[in-house]
């Protein structure tokens, strides 16, 4: 299973997103110290001026403490080694508002005149609560709405900003090797963008240079060979219809006849194959595959019928292959030769086509190699003289056109199977 493509701009949009809110739950947590320090610091203010006034009313009217809620204050008879004050946050009622608030409490000692007491205040904290709550009430809103706003600015720039990515992408993805013409041009403001569209344009160059060199150089060396070897051909022919060849002089004729017509199938193949990858069988259009088989089994009888065969076909009269012509006819004569070629005498040969896809099975000797080895180039079975090329051809020919060809060999039968993966 593929993994989820995302676009460029999303990802650092996410990525982003992610660092902002980063960023902003660690700037509220030091608000929230800082606020909490600042809290603290105003109430030790509010406690400190309280101490002086408990100490002033010590001095003059100790009465005034006794049942106060100014200050709970109780004499001791020391002060702790080493006290130091403490602080506790509880709830308590509130006289005025009747509802229960946070008071801070601070716990200390103090020496008056040579008597000791222990000192509890308190102080409503409840509001410098609020404000350090309030912190991350503030700031999580803010960050949303910023997401929001980026999302948004990401949705509506993302078209704009990236439209001449876009049709760069098209202008590769539409691409065909031989085929370019002029592109249009594509107008940006964006540095990458447009250093993409000028790379781009610099490779389209170079690779139609190359292509064009290369198939012309192929064009010229496969017609140029033709010539010469169409000679030799007539000269061998010529040599042997005549009588005053020996036994010897004329199997070697023939050897070099037969060794020629071999050179000049090997050129054709080689430049069909050459063409093939090269795609310049373009023509394509969506074919009903029974009539050209119906076609090409007419044109084989003459060899099924040497070797004594039997064809048995099983066509669907609605299976189609989206192919060019050119090539569903290389595809089957190739299959068909095949299948007689190495099937075996007297054997039946099956020709199918249905939701499967399509089959051709015929009988005979296993591969004297890996069953995944014979689509290779120059491939040749059991002894055979063949070029070795035309399962290589159909291979590549299945490629371009987006099939899948697979082989097995089972129970004495060669099994080819074509099938079309865009409609499984």
């Amino acid at each position: 299973m593929s993994k989820r493509k995302f676009r460029l701009l999303s990802k650092a949009v996410f990525f982003y997103l992610l660092f902002t809110l980063v960023s902003f739950i660690i700037s509220a947590l030091i608000l929230q110290r800082e606020a909490n320090d600042h809290m603290h610091n105003i109430l030790e203010n509010r406690f400190h001026h309280r101490e002086h006034r408990i100490e002033y009313i010590l001095k003059h009217e100790p009465d005034k403490l006794q049942n106060s809620s100014y200050a709970h204050v109780r004499q001791v008879d020391h002060v702790p080694e080493g006290f130091e004050p403490f602080y506790t946050d509880t709830l308590m009622l509130n006289e005025h508002t009747r509802r229960e608030n946070i008071y801070r409490k601070k716990t200390t000692y103090m020496t008056v005149e040579g008597t000791h007491y222990k000192v509890e205040m308190t102080k409503e904290a409840d509001e410098l609560y609020r404000f350090k709550d309030d912190v991350f009430h503030i700031v999580l809103p803010v960050f949303l709405i910023l997401a929001l706003a980026i999302l948004l600015a990401n949705y509506i720039l993302s078209g704009h900003l990236f439209e001449p990515f876009r049709r760069i992408l098209g202008q590769m993805a539409s691409y065909k090797i031989g085929q370019a013409g002029s592109l249009p041009s594509i107008k940006t403001t964006t540095y990458e963008f447009d250093r993409l569209k000028q790379l781009y344009q610099r490779m389209q160059q170079r690779i139609e240079n190359d292509y064009f060199q290369l198939k012309e150089y192929t064009e010229n060396m496969s017609h140029e060979l033709q010539t010469p070897l169409s000679i030799i051909q007539n000269k061998t022919e010529a040599m042997l219809s005549q009588n005053n060849l020996s036994t010897i002089q004329a199997k070697q004729v023939k050897a070099i006849y037969e060794e020629t017509q071999q050179l000049s199938r090997l050129g054709k193949a080689l430049n069909l194959i050459t063409q093939i990858e090269n795609q310049e069988f373009q023509n394509i259009r969506t074919i009903k595959t029974a009539p050209v088989i119906e076609g090409h089994l007419e044109k084989v009888r003459e060899m099924t019928d040497m070797k004594e065969l039997q064809i048995k076909k099983a066509l669907d009269p609605k299976h189609a292959f989206t192919i060019d012509p050119g090539l569903l006819d290389v595809m089957l004569r190739n299959l068909l030769k095949n299948a007689i070629r190495y099937a075996s005498h007297g054997s039946t040969i099956h020709v199918e086509t249905g939701d499967a896809g399509m089959r051709f099975v015929n009988q005979g000797e296993a591969p004297d190699f890996e069953p995944q080895q014979i689509f290779d180039r120059f491939r040749r079975g059991n002894g055979q003289k063949t070029l070795g090329l035309g399962l290589s051809i159909v291979k590549k020919i299945c490629q371009v056109s987006g099939l899948e060809i697979s082989y097995e060999y089972k129970e004495g039968h060669h099994i080819f199977a074509i099938t079309n993966p865009t409609s499984e």
